[in-house]
């Protein structure tokens, strides 16, 4: 028998019979990358790039979430304001790549701490996974949520494709 999610093959056979309810703890990633709030940003789009990741948590000392890192919210730093909020009424009369590649330098000596989404999805360690996917296509902003202790300890990650795979278990 094939296991699937992050389960060992006697808990991947339970849940087969439906003896088992899958929680957050049993699906996730334990074993991540995190950045600190007083990295820089050029340092965290190398790691980015590196490990070809599209975000990463942010967590201090004693690895208590305070954020989150993406792609996509590192590039609207680039992009003047006037774009993003519709002042301009073409694009096609926007400055091109002067504009992004100043704002782009601007961004790169600042600290995590400035930049980084204050607010990301996070998901307890004893939800249900019917619960982790509803957070998720809530809230919608990620394909992933973090999981978290009542201390809001980083404990591991849950993506979308981490749900589909063990959805797999039930129809295989």
């Amino acid at each position: 028998m094939m296991c699937y999610c992050f389960l060992t093959c006697d808990q991947s056979r339970a849940l087969k019979k439906r003896e088992v309810e899958l929680k957050a703890n049993l699906v996730m990633t334990k074993d991540l990358v995190v950045c600190s709030p007083d990295q820089t940003v050029a340092e965290v789009i190398d790691l980015l790039r590196g490990k070809s990741f599209r975000g990463l948590p942010v967590v201090d000392e004693n690895n208590k979430i305070m954020g989150a890192v993406n792609l996509l919210g590192l590039i609207s730093k680039f992009v003047p304001e006037y774009i993003i909020t519709g002042d301009l009424k073409s694009i096609s009369y926007a400055p091109d790549m002067g504009v992004l590649r100043k704002q782009y330098t601007a961004t790169l000596d600042q600290k995590v701490s400035v930049i980084m989404d204050r607010d990301p999805t996070i998901v307890q360690e004893t939800e249900s996974l019917l619960s982790v996917t509803a957070t998720l296509i809530t809230y919608d902003r990620f394909e992933y949520a973090f999981v978290a202790d009542k201390q809001n300890v980083l404990l591991g990650l849950i993506a979308a494709s981490h749900i589909l795979r063990c959805l797999s278990t039930f129809v295989s």
